[in-house]
């Protein structure tokens, strides 16, 4: 009898890991974008620009934005929870612009060097 109960408890919890779910992470739905805004003259980061990010070109040359986000002081706008597709960004005080495919899963990372200015000078 001895020996026929660490046989049981043994036989219950190998029953337990078939019976258990699994710890496997289900697929990502979603992925995450970090679009860092740099001058291009100098290679400084440009803080505290509006950032925005469209579903297509056209979109993002009626305002039809997607998310919009501000600049960190190292240049980051980040954009999370993203589906998987093509997203155009753009800047409020540039005319330079960009795109970029996003993956679930995937944090992507992409450098828009901007040149030309949009910003109105006061003469």
């Amino acid at each position: 009898m001895k020996k026929i109960v660490p046989a049981i408890f043994a036989l219950m919890l190998i029953s337990i890991t078939f019976i258990s779910p699994s710890c496997t992470p289900k697929d990502p739905t979603v992925g995450s974008l970090s679009v860092y805004v740099l001058d291009f003259y100098t290679g400084f980061p440009v803080a505290n620009e509006q950032v925005y990010l469209a579903t297509s070109y056209i979109n993002m040359q009626k305002g039809g934005y997607y998310a919009v986000t501000w600049t960190d002081l190292t240049g980051r706008a980040y954009f999370g929870d993203l589906p998987p597709a093509y997203y155009w960004f753009d800047t409020y005080d540039w005319q330079d612009w960009g795109a970029v495919q996003t993956y679930a899963g995937h944090d992507q990372y992409v450098y828009l060097y901007v040149n030309v200015s949009q910003k109105k000078s006061n003469k």
